[in-house]
């Protein structure tokens, strides 16, 4: 994978953080003592009959055939016994990042995760600076009964609040899911967004929605001015010919408050389930009996609680949160404007949005959607037409770091991020050469680092 294990993951599964794994097969390029570049499989899978001792020198299979043959095997339809760990120091090697549960709960100013973090084996974050081959992961156990909710609240301190009392009270009873919308992102996705939601609800993200995609990125690719526009600009004019693309009780909340959670709770046959619902509606008597003993907002609760009822609400409000960055490109494309999207960890005890720069352009809108358990946020911030976009982003990013968030959270450093000096030095290692992706988070693209 183009970033290592750990690329893009951990946000929306809190019982199970990133992935995070000690256990692989994956290959180093080093010069030996004639000179010759050469390739090294580096062999942690920890598999009995896997490991690099079964293998004799003289045999042309090794691990990475064995894997091969195995997974052949299976894919042919041959059953074969399930493998096994082994007894070697692999074999008992982390494949999860363990102590994720607890890290999570704790209310400090360190953030959950970020992509420059330097534990664990080399395939992990390794930015392309090793070329992984497999990996083994743990597996976790799936929810007896699992209730999904959208929450909405008044504002980001109840919101936070929330999180704290609620949804991170302990290790043992963290959610299967939680996840933040404010009233931007609400709005976008549904003026911009229905028609991919409701491909994604019917046609899933197989081999069909892949072909569309491709006929997508094909027009894209024509050799015509409109051609990169032509498809959004499409979404955007036909998008309120469907309806709204999740259920009206859900929509009713999203338009009646600023900012959102949908959270998903799981029942594990220990009680996490009936253990967060008293939870949940303690905080939400806590706060709505504040507002009934006040005259003036009587009608009005301060948090509201709506339930998805069956299987396909389910579907509903996941797909309405998972096509958030295609709706606001889709957005900016038809509503003739620009934007800037980040992604950025913010402290375990914080996440109220950061600042703007008192010098930066004024956004035309501002939309945050964020894993709120770990407190990892994607925002994209919209600006008119001729605003210097590149400039705006870069200020931005300061005003992350000086709230002391981390970027990036896990989209990958490429070739825009400068990576902190640790991580530079652990790649140059795995990859002395610099023959495996040149100049990522501001390394050099010179051979050797041009030393």
């Amino acid at each position: 994978t183009a970033a290592g294990v750990a690329f893009g993951s951990g946000g929306v599964y809190v019982r199970k953080g990133p992935a995070r794994t000690d256990r692989a097969l994956y290959c180093k390029v080093s010069r030996n003592k004639w000179g010759e570049n050469v390739v090294t499989v580096v062999n942690t899978l920890g598999i009995k009959g896997l490991e690099d001792a079964d293998f004799l020198e003289h045999t042309e299979l090794d691990a990475a055939g064995g894997l091969d043959k195995y997974a052949n095997d299976v894919r042919e339809g041959f059953h074969r016994p399930m493998i096994k760990s082994s007894d070697s120091e692999h074999g008992h090697a982390k494949a999860s990042d363990s102590n994720y549960q607890n890290a999570v709960c704790e209310c400090t100013r360190d953030v959950s995760r970020y992509n420059a973090d330097t534990t664990g084996e080399d395939c992990n974050r390794s930015e392309g600076k090793v070329v992984i081959l497999a990996t083994v992961h743990d597996t976790f156990p799936a929810p007896e009964k699992k209730r999904v909710f959208w929450v909405a609240f008044p504002d980001m301190e109840t919101t936070l609040a929330f999180r704290r009392e609620v949804c991170l009270d302990n290790p043992e009873d963290l959610p299967i899911s939680c996840e933040y919308l404010d009233r931007d992102s609400v709005d976008i996705i549904d003026r911009s967004g229905r028609i991919a939601t409701y491909m994604i609800r019917y046609l899933g993200m197989g081999d069909i929605m892949g072909a569309l995609w491709g006929v997508k990125q094909g027009i894209e690719a024509l050799p015509f001015s409109w051609a990169p526009l032509f498809c959004d600009k499409m979404m955007h004019t036909f998008n309120n010919w469907l309806p709204e693309a999740i259920p009206g009780k859900f929509m009713a909340a999203g338009k009646g408050w600023d900012h959102h959670c949908m959270v998903a709770v799981g029942e594990f046959g220990d009680g996490t389930l009936d253990r967060f619902m008293e939870r949940m509606d303690a905080f939400v008597k806590k706060h709505n009996d504040k507002v009934i003993a006040d005259e003036k907002n009587a009608d009005r609760q301060t948090v509201s609680v709506v339930e998805a009822d069956s299987p396909y609400e389910i579907t509903a409000l996941n797909a309405f949160r998972f096509v958030a960055a295609l709706a606001f490109k889709t957005y900016c494309v038809g509503e003739d404007i620009q934007g800037i999207s980040v992604d950025y960890a913010l402290p375990k005890n914080g996440g109220l949005a950061p600042p703007l720069a008192p010098s930066a352009a004024t956004p035309l809108r501002r939309m945050r959607y964020s894993h709120f358990g770990c407190n990892v946020v994607h925002e994209d911030i919209a600006y008119a037409l001729g605003v210097d976009t590149h400039e705006e982003k870069m200020s931005f990013k300061h005003n992350v770091e000086d709230e002391g968030g981390k970027l990036p959270a896990e989209h990958g450093h490429g070739t825009e991020y400068h990576a902190p000096e640790s991580s530079q030095k652990r790649w140059m290692n795995m990859d002395p050469l610099n023959v495996l992706n040149p100049g990522v988070g501001g390394l050099s693209t010179l051979p050797k680092y041009g030393k």
